[in-house]
C-alpha cells in the first residue's frame, strides 16, 4: 500500500484533504499530517512516503522549497501541491520541480482522487517495469555467470584453447588461480555427494578475502576440486604473502569446521596476461595433485614446488611391469598382481620428482587398461550398468571419484590393487563357473535318469565335453568317481521309496534301475550298513 503525508499549516485543511481520499477504495495508507514545512521534510527523510500532499505557502519552509530539497535529495516521492494561489508562476515553479498535479483550492473530492488513482496507475506500471527489468537483469546475469564458469571449465579440459576473456572484467595486472581440493577422510564416504556444497562454500569464502582489491574474480566447482581465478594490480601483488597468510586462516577454519574431510589450498603461479589464464590453471592443478608429496591439509605453493623438484625421473609403470601385471591378471594370478603394485608404487613413494603429480594419470591409464584387456583376453565381455555394479568391478566414473579421493601414493596403489582384485575375483567365479556347469549338468542327469543304468560316454555328450574330461573334472570337484556318485544317488532314492509301505522291494529295486532285487539288496547293504528290509522296519 502506498503512504501518504498531508502538509498544511490550518489543520482543518488538513483534517478536510483527509476525509475527501477514498482510502479503502484506493488501498492507501496514511501517515497523518504536519503543519509545518520543516516537520514534514524531517518525516519524508525518515518514513519516505510515496505521496506528499502540501500547500504552498507554509511557515519554516514553504512547500516548493520542500519539494526542491526532496528532488536534491533524489527521494522517489510524488508531490501533488494545493494552493489558493492562482498566480502562474507557482505553478510553473511547482512543475519545474517535477510536482505531479497542481490543485486549487477548494479542493474538489473527485479531482483529488482522479489524481491518486493516476499516480498509483503510474506506480503500478512503474514497478512492473522495474520488475521486468530487474528479472532481465538477474537473467543477464545468470546466463553471464553460466558462460563466464563454462569458459573457465573448457579451460581445464583443454589448456591449449584461446581464453575468451569477452566476458570478464580484467585488466592489466596478475592472474592468479587458487585450487581448493577436498576428499573424503574415510574412503567409505564418497558417494555422499556433499563435497560439491563445501567446495561452493570454501570457494565464496576465499572470494570474499579478496574482494576488495581485485579487478575480477570466477570460480568454477568440479567433482573434488573448486578453481578460483582473480585478476587484481601489481601493486596488489607485492602483498601476496599476506594473501597466503589470509588462505593459510582460512584453510584452518574450515579443517576445524568440516572434520571428516581433508581439505587442501594449492596456489598457481602468477601470469600477467590473459592469454596465459591456461598456464595459471595449469599450475594450480600441478600444485594440486602434488600433495600425494607435499601432504594434504596444507596450503601449497606451485613456484615453491616448482623450484625444489627436478622433473625426472619420469612417473610410470614401465614396460616390463605393465605386461608383468597383466600376465598376472590374464592367469588370475592375484597375489602376484597385488605384489607387483606394491612394488611398483613403493618405488614411486621415494621419488622427489615434480613428474610425481602424474601418478594420478598413470594410475586411471593402468585402470583403463585392465578394463579392456580382460575383455580382449576373453576372462569376461562388457558389462552392462546392472551388471557392473553387481560384479563388485569399479565404474570408470567410480574410478574417476576414487582417484580424486586420494591424498597419498598408497591410497592410489590400494585403489589400484583393489581394483585388480575385483577384476580378478569376478574373472574367476565366471571361470569357474563354466568349469561348474558340466558337473551341473551331470548331476541333473542323473537325477532325472536314476531309473535306468546310465554310462559316462552318454553324460558326457549332455555335458558337451569329453567322457574324459568329464570323469577328470568330477572327481577334482566332488572328490567322487562318476559311478560312485551314481550308486549314492540310487540308494539315496531306495531310501526315501523304503518309507512307502506299498512299494515291494522288487518294484524299488527297478525304480532305481535295478533289475535284479537281490543286487539291489546287496548294494544296500553295503552302502548303509544293514539290508533293505532292515531299513524298512526302523522307518516304517
Amino acid at each position: 500500500m502506498l503512504k501518504i503525508l498531508i502538509v498544511d499549516d490550518e489543520p482543518d485543511i488538513c483534517e478536510l484533504i483527509h476525509k475527501l481520499i477514498d482510502w479503502e477504495e484506493l488501498k492507501l495508507t496514511s501517515l497523518g499530517s504536519s503543519q509545518n514545512g520543516i516537520d514534514a521534510m524531517e518525516i519524508i527523510l525518515r518514513q519516505k512516503p510515496d505521496i506528499v500532499i502540501t500547500d504552498i505557502q507554509m511557515p519554516g519552509m514553504t512547500g516548493l522549497e520542500m519539494i526542491e530539497r526532496a528532488s536534491q535529495q533524489k527521494l522517489q516521492t510524488k508531490f501533488i501541491v494545493i494552493s489558493g494561489y492562482r498566480e502562474f508562476e507557482y505553478a510553473q515553479q511547482a512543475i519545474r520541480f517535477g510536482v505531479e498535479d497542481y490543485l486549487l483550492k477548494p479542493i474538489s473530492k473527485t479531482d483529488l482522487n482522479l489524481v491518486l488513482k493516476r499516480l498509483l496507475q503510474e506506480n503500478g506500471a512503474v514497478l512492473e517495469r522495474r520488475a521486468s527489468e530487474n528479472a532481465m537483469r538477474n537473467e543477464l546475469r545468470q546466463k553471464t555467470a553460466i558462460l563466464r564458469g563454462n569458459e573457465l571449465r573448457q579451460t581445464l579440459t583443454d589448456y591449449s584453447r584461446a581464453f575468451h576473456d569477452e566476458l570478464f572484467s580484467f585488466k592489466p595486472g596478475v592472474f592468479l588461480v587458487v585450487c581448493v581440493h577436498v576428499s573424503y577422510r574415510d574412503k567409505t564416504e564418497i558417494n555422499r555427494g556433499t563435497i560439491r556444497n563445501v567446495l561452493e562454500n570454501i570457494a565464496l569464502r576465499v572470494q570474499a578475502l579478496f574482494k576488495d582489491n581485485v579487478f575480477d574474480m570466477e570460480y568454477v566447482v568440479t567433482d573434488c576440486n573448486a578453481y578460483i581465478l582473480t585478476n587484481y594490480s601489481e601493486e596488489c601483488h607485492s602483498s601476496y604473502r599476506e594473501r597466503c597468510g589470509s588462505l593459510q586462516s582460512l584453510l584452518g577454519d574450515v579443517s576445524i569446521q568440516y572434520q571428516n574431510l581433508l581439505i587442501t589450498f594449492a596456489i598457481g603461479s602468477p601470469y600477467d596476461t590473459p592469454k596465459d589464464i591456461w598456464k595459471a590453471f595449469e599450475s594450480a592443478e600441478d600444485a594440486n595433485v602434488l600433495r600425494i608429496y607435499a601432504g594434504s591439509s596444507k596450503l601449497i605453493e606451485h613456484r615453491k614446488l616448482r623450484a625444489a623438484l627436478p622433473d625426472t625421473p619420469e612417473c610410470k609403470f614401465s614396460a616390463e611391469d605393465s605386461q608383468a601385471l597383466i600376465r598376472y591378471i590374464e592367469t588370475l594370478q592375484k597375489d602376484a598382481a597385488l605384489a607387483l603394485i606394491r612394488s611398483v608404487y613403493g618405488t614411486f613413494r621415494t621419488m622427489e620428482s615434480y613428474c610425481l603429480g602424474n601418478l594420478f594419470r598413470v594410475t586411471r591409464t593402468m585402470i583403463l587398461r585392465i578394463r579392456q584387456e580382460v575383455v580382449n583376453m576373453g576372462l569376461r565381455e562388457n558389462l552392462s550398468p546392472a551388471e557392473e555394479k553387481a560384479s563388485g568391478i569399479p565404474s570408470e566414473n567410480m574410478v574417476h571419484k576414487r582417484l580424486a579421493n586420494c591424498d597419498t601414493v598408497d591410497e592410489q596403489a590400494d585403489f589400484l590393487c583393489e581394483y585388480v582384485s575385483s577384476e580378478i575375483d569376478y574373472c574367476m567365479g565366471l571361470q569357474m563357473k563354466k568349469v561348474g556347469e558340466p558337473i551341473r549338468i551331470a548331476q541333473e542327469y542323473v537325477r532325472a535318469h536314476i531309473d535306468r543304468q546310465i554310462s559316462l560316454e552318454e553324460v558326457s555328450e549332455q555335458a558337451f565335453v569329453s567322457a574324459g574330461y568329464l570323469s577328470t573334472l568330477f572327481k577334482e570337484r566332488t572328490g567322487k568317481n562318476f559311478s560312485d556318485y551314481v550308486i549314492e544317488m540310487r540308494i539315496e532314492e531306495a531310501k526315501r521309496l523304503l518309507r512307502q509301505p506299498a512299494l515291494s522291494m522288487s518294484d524299488i529295486a527297478e525304480r532305481i534301475g535295478y533289475a535284479d532285487a537281490r543286487h539291489f539288496s546287496k548294494v544296500f547293504q553295503k552302502m548303509v550298513g544293514v539290508k533293505p528290509t532292515a531299513y524298512r522296519k526302523f522307518y516304517v
